[in-house]
């Protein structure tokens, strides 16, 4: 940033210096710090200048970067030199990315550690753990109400057993993403329970009040995130006869990032994550982090200031850490936190390509991919420093966030689009191939959200049920179609573990007392070695899914059009069924994305492959077939990815 200093700004940064021998010693550090000194002084002038002492916060702060730095190993010191050096490492490095729960996949962290192979096997080198930071046993909502942010859950291990497994990762140069829970702790952390026992300095950690008159000013603008489980955006505690801010569950207790002690608290614990290993930080309901009164208190322009601060601090002592925004807003509002003029690409490196999963699961609803096309047409291009991750399935739910406007253009009602889609995912649809449940159901408007694995909404479920090859072999090729998308799409595509199986719904959340009332849990499956055991076996799911997913993996890590950070351009097809868009590299390789989302062949338009650069047909590299150039038909849910004929002798 070149921002020149500002004369105090200056001042503070030299004093800070002379008050610290050791520093003028440590080159590199020093340089990172005067590198990023004035975003961090205009920072916390901006979030804290009103508080009197804001510029002590701010020697504070320097004093933090610098004692972690000082813990950071030599190890990770050099893999930041590596990163900086590689500049925007994330998104240069085809990296392939795998969601998993620890326990449901391995056990622990040691027998993650033991099943690298595995994930190299498919292609991933790129692994998010689901939260691991120790929570309470029943109310953690998953795992994100965290009790103690420097512990692992006891049943995944321990710090020292993170650090093994990032060091053995990293070796084998793959990628370490965990989640940090930012915008809220358990109601069983040290600081809520110091707060419940009277200590006015923690109750300032939070938001509370005596009586009804702010929370009831704020329930006029802040919109219900569990309706159905968790109404209201307050929770009344007898212990401290307060009202406690809890927009998610009532054991969640929002921090008040307006209390500059928060921001320190919470950029140490950043800090230490960074140096346990952890190479990108999933920052959980960034949205969130900042609340004002008469507003829905999401994606204000504070919240952007907290995570600028905190990519500042980062860029100072963990310069080898990149951040993943995780909110699931439209796709202009989930841009910004890449970054926004000067900040540009100095906040979130990466984000969530939120919009494309229901777009992607509607396509398939429908059979039109006119929607879609849409969707990624309107989708804003990421920055030469940041990446869209895409992904079919995740953890959560499908959450039905369509842009109004273009259901409209379809022709669509919203509200009886969404039932639609509820009623089919669900398998209540006739002629629906999918097994899923609504989640999160509120009977008043019958707004829903879509439980269910991939495999089961894809019809593999249902068609295992039929015994019927044909009818299983469509419901595989739908899963390959969809991930044929994201593999081919630019940035970062992620696999939902189990979805590399073909894995259906498992039941067995039902039989846990505090699990059963969230159905979600059906999409989090147990993966045993047994499961794993059968991806070689052609004639099973594992082995059909698994093989042709490891084989798109390694196509895209061998052709850098496709492993480009870049979206791609949308073409125009006359058939509505089909999705079109051209990936061109830097020397003009073009490969060309054809997928078919209707069960019926659909015949491919000459001026198609004509604007594609096809003039005399190509190469289906997923199939090895020659491509047409007129007349050429793709099959019930094809995907195709082609090439000109030289491209394909190099390849």
């Amino acid at each position: 940033m070149s921002n020149p200093l500002p004369r105090r700004a200056d001042a503070l940064l030299q004093q800070f210096i002379t008050t610290h021998d050791q520093l003028s010693q440590d080159s590199v550090f020093l340089q990172r710090l005067a590198g990023n000194w004035s975003a961090l002084y205009r920072l916390v002038q901006s979030l804290y200048g009103a508080t009197p002492e804001w510029e002590h916060l701010l020697v504070e702060l320097g004093e933090l970067l610098w004692n972690r730095w000082n813990h950071r190993d030599a190890r990770l010191r050099s893999l930041d030199d590596q990163r900086v050096m590689q500049g925007a490492w994330y998104s240069r490095n085809a990296l392939v990315g795998m969601q998993l729960y620890v326990d449901r996949f391995a056990g622990d962290l040691s027998g993650l550690g033991d099943k690298l192979s595995y994930f190299q096997e498919l292609g991933v080198n790129f692994l998010h753990l689901m939260p691991l930071l120790k929570t309470p046993r029943d109310h953690n909502d998953g795992g994100y109400a965290v009790s103690d942010y420097g512990q692992i859950q006891e049943h995944f291990g321990t710090m020292k057993d993170l650090r093994n497994l990032a060091e053995k990762m990293h070796r084998e140069g793959m990628v370490l993403a965990l989640d940090y829970v930012l915008n809220h702790t358990s109601d069983e952390h040290s600081w809520a329970q110091a707060a419940l026992a009277g200590e006015q300095h923690y109750q300032d950690y939070y938001y509370m009040y005596p009586d009804r008159t702010i929370p009831d000013l704020y329930e006029e603008s802040l919109p219900e995130v569990f309706p159905e489980t968790a109404p209201g955006n307050f929770t009344w505690k007898n212990e401290i006869n307060r009202w406690v801010m809890t927009v998610f569950h009532s054991y969640q207790w929002d921090l008040n990032y307006s209390n500059p002690r928060v921001f320190l608290e919470m950029a140490a614990i950043l800090l230490d994550l960074a140096n346990a290993g952890v190479d990108i930080l999933r920052l959980d309901a960034v949205p969130y982090l900042w609340k004002r009164l008469g507003t829905t208190s999401q994606n204000l322009h504070e919240a952007h200031d907290v995570v600028r601060l905190l990519n500042a601090c980062a860029r100072v002592a963990a310069p080898g850490v990149a951040f993943i925004a995780e909110a699931i807003v439209q796709p202009r509002e989930i841009a910004r936190y890449f970054g926004e003029g000067e900040w540009a690409g100095r906040e979130c490196e990466l984000a969530y390509n939120a919009s494309l999963m229901v777009l992607l699961w509607d396509a398939l609803a429908t059979g039109r991919a006119a929607l879609i096309r849409r969707g990624l047409e309107d989708l804003p291009q990421a920055g030469s420093d940041t990446a869209w991750l895409n992904y079919v399935r995740c953890h959560d739910d499908i959450g039905l966030g369509y842009d109004e406007a273009h259901l409209r253009e379809q022709g669509w009602d919203p509200a009886a689009h969404r039932d639609f889609i509820i009623r089919y995912f669900t398998g209540e649809f006739e002629g629906s191939f999918a097994r899923g449940a609504r989640f999160m159901y509120n009977p008043r408007n019958g707004d829903a959200r879509i439980s269910g694995t991939a495999a089961s909404l894809a019809g593999v479920e249902a068609a295992l049920e039929l015994q019927e090859p044909s009818v299983l072999e469509m419901a595989v090729q739908r899963i390959v179609a969809l991930y044929g998308v994201i593999l081919s799409l630019g940035g970062i595509p992620i696999i939902y573990a189990g979805d590399e199986l073909g894995l259906c719904n498992d039941y067995s959340y039902r039989e846990e007392p505090h699990l059963q009332g969230d159905n979600r849990w059906m999409h989090r499956p147990w993966i045993s070695d047994d499961h794993r055991a059968t991806r070689t076996d052609p004639t099973r799911v594992a082995g059909m899914v698994f093989s042709r997913l490891t084989s798109m993996i390694g196509l895209r890590k061998q052709i850098p059009a496709l492993n480009a950070s870049r979206m791609p351009d949308i073409l125009p097809c006359e058939s509505p069924h089909l999705l079109a868009f051209l990936r061109v590299d830097s020397t003009g390789e073009r490969v060309l994305v054809l997928v078919n989302f209707s069960n019926e062949p659909i015949p491919i338009d000459g001026q198609l492959m004509r604007l594609a650069g096809l003039y005399d047909g190509g190469v289906d590299l997923l199939d090895q077939e020659r491509f047409l150039p007129v007349g050429q038909l793709m099959r019930p849910y094809q995907c195709s990815w082609v090439v000109d004929h030289s491209a394909h002798a190099a390849t």
